[in-house]
């Protein structure tokens, strides 16, 4: 490989993504099932007693309580998702892939790289 080449470029070119053409656009869902919800509404959550110290009054509770999931934001059930595999990001076609992906999949690619080049080197 040639070290004058971009970063980007030269680890495009180490394991590139697969290129296929296709004619239709999709956007990537790496989950066909809903995400549940972890608690239900209402329920105090915990671990928050240090700064939400209980109230004496129980009636009027101090610490918060988990609302339902159609009042959070969608960004908060994308939490919840695993990120895609280095295994799937290989297999997805360069048109379907987002940045995001990219990102990720450079990110795999590199952190592999690391780990051989540290095996080889006997760290």
């Amino acid at each position: 490989m040639n070290s004058s080449q971009p970063l980007l470029r030269r680890l495009l070119i180490h394991r590139p993504l697969h290129l296929t053409s296709t004619t239709t656009t999709t956007t990537a869902h790496y989950s066909s099932t809903p995400t549940p919800s972890a608690m239900k509404a209402g329920t105090p959550i915990p671990g928050l007693t240090s700064i939400y110290p209980p109230s004496k009054d129980p009636s009027n509770p101090t610490a918060p309580t988990a609302l339902p999931r159609s009042e959070y934001p969608s960004w908060v059930s994308a939490l919840a998702e695993a990120p895609p595999t280095l295994a799937k990001l290989r297999n997805m076609k360069m048109e379907e892939a987002t940045d995001k992906d990219m990102r990720r999949y450079l990110k795999l690619v590199r952190r592999n790289l690391i780990k051989e080049n540290n095996a080889i080197a006997g760290i």
